[in-house]
């Protein structure tokens, strides 16, 4: 197994990128870039920069539907992720993700077309003299030698890894998503992660449990979240129940029960013990 990336601390059960620590205090917000081409998404970065979100999420699935051949998304991917780290200043981490359609995205890709994208990203990760990635999502229920691949080149380039998996049709039970958030942190995710579709108050209840469950765990930080409106009481009671993040939007949001970033940060700080 390679070495852990020096930015993660499991003892601390925090993990830090670009100055952002996870699994510390108050959860930090994430918000997604959903643009559609250079454009929309430098326009989404410049109003990301304006909320209290220290980490920004790009959708690479929402990035210019407009072009079939992966090979060809894939190299028009690469060059815009320098004008995008640009735009998001030194002091936001960039997480980038490409959410299959199993698990909600947008675009249909293959298993190993997603591992290249992945790989490209981490590997020509500077722009200029400044790194551009900081975190790289990926669904643990991909292809198991694709995902170790991925985990494997994050690590080599000192990229934090959040290994996710989304539920778009329910929530399991509490054995099940503990089960899935402790066995995505052996697979070497820094930062694991579950998304659920609650079809009753009970269900985010569910959620809230295996969440805290996960974090009395004391092995380091990961992110729990009960998607759609019903869930939405999820997002800003991170903290209580031990997760490290909440997803927020400034603008199109990029899953179900998204509220403002802004309104988020109050909510949070209002809730804080």
């Amino acid at each position: 197994m390679p070495d852990q990336p020096s930015n993660v601390d499991v003892r601390r059960r925090t993990a830090t990128v670009r100055g952002v620590e996870f699994g510390r205090g108050r959860p930090e917000i994430i918000v997604p870039l959903v643009g559609d081409d250079l454009d929309a998404l430098l326009a989404q970065a410049e109003a990301a920069t304006a909320t209290p979100a220290r980490v920004i999420e790009w959708r690479l699935d929402r990035f210019r539907p407009d072009l079939e051949d992966a090979e060809d998304h894939r190299e028009v991917t690469l060059a815009a992720l320098a004008p995008l780290r640009a735009a998001l200043g030194a002091d936001r981490a960039l997480l980038v993700t490409f959410r299959t359609t199993a698990e909600g995205g947008r675009r249909p890709y293959s298993t190993r077309a997603l591992g290249a994208l992945l790989e490209t990203l981490i590997s020509g990760r500077r722009a200029g003299t400044q790194s551009a990635v900081d975190l790289v999502d990926i669904e643990t229920a991909r292809e198991k030698g694709v995902v170790a691949s991925v985990i494997d080149s994050a690590r080599r380039h000192g990229i934090a890894v959040i290994g996710s998996h989304h539920d778009m049709e329910g929530t399991p039970d509490e054995e099940t998503m503990v089960r899935i958030l402790r066995g995505q942190r052996r697979l070497g995710a820094d930062i694991p992660k579950i998304a659920v579709t609650p079809r009753s108050a009970r269900d985010v209840l569910t959620l809230l449990s295996a969440s805290l469950t996960v974090a009395e765990d004391l092995a380091g930080p990961h992110i729990a979240v009960s998607m759609g409106t019903l869930g939405a009481s999820s997002r800003v009671t991170a903290e209580t129940f031990g997760s490290a993040a909440t997803f927020a939007t400034a603008g199109e949001g990029s899953a179900p029960g998204q509220l403002a970033a802004g309104d988020v940060a109050g909510m949070i700080e209002l809730l804080r013990p």
